[in-house]
């Protein structure tokens, strides 16, 4: 996916470092350490913020399969938040069920619904993505991590 740059966010310091290791060789994927996990305060710079769906229902994302995303509001900018929110994380009833394949769908539907996304609205792009690792790493490994972003990407 050209022109897209994903961030891997988060507070644990010991965590990021093995995150930094696995991603040292990738020029698509960064990591960023936050003070705190607080899924509607990610830090500055980004055009989207990945949530699972919970925490994306105040844009009206819903517990459907694949990613939705949304606009985001002035009043949601003006207190931190992107102008874009990808919404997803519900897998289907046949889909597999290991941590390494979860992560993967999840990851690989909200980057496509991002490709979909900026092939529909030239000049409003989506560039840059910021995951919350906590979202990503439950049963995977960052290096497991590493190798699904390179597998979907």
């Amino acid at each position: 996916m050209s022109n897209l740059e994903i961030t891997l966010l988060d507070a644990d310091q010991a965590r990021l470092e093995k995150l930094v290791m696995a991603f040292k060789g990738s020029d698509v994927v960064r990591v960023q350490k936050v003070s705190r996990v607080h899924y509607t305060h990610p830090p500055s710079g980004l055009d989207a913020v990945f949530l699972v769906v919970p925490a994306a229902e105040r844009w009206g994302a819903k517990p459907v399969p694949g990613a939705q995303i949304f606009k985001t509001s002035a009043d949601d900018q003006r207190d931190g938040i992107p102008p874009y929110v990808v919404a997803g994380g519900v897998l289907r009833p046949g889909d597999p069920r290991d941590p390494v394949q979860d992560a993967k769908i999840v990851i690989g539907t909200a980057l496509n619904a991002i490709r979909e996304f900026n092939q529909a609205n030239k000049g409003k792009e989506i560039h840059n993505v910021g995951f919350w690792v906590v979202n990503l790493l439950g049963g995977v490994t960052p290096e497991q991590l590493s190798t699904i972003f390179a597998e979907v990407l």
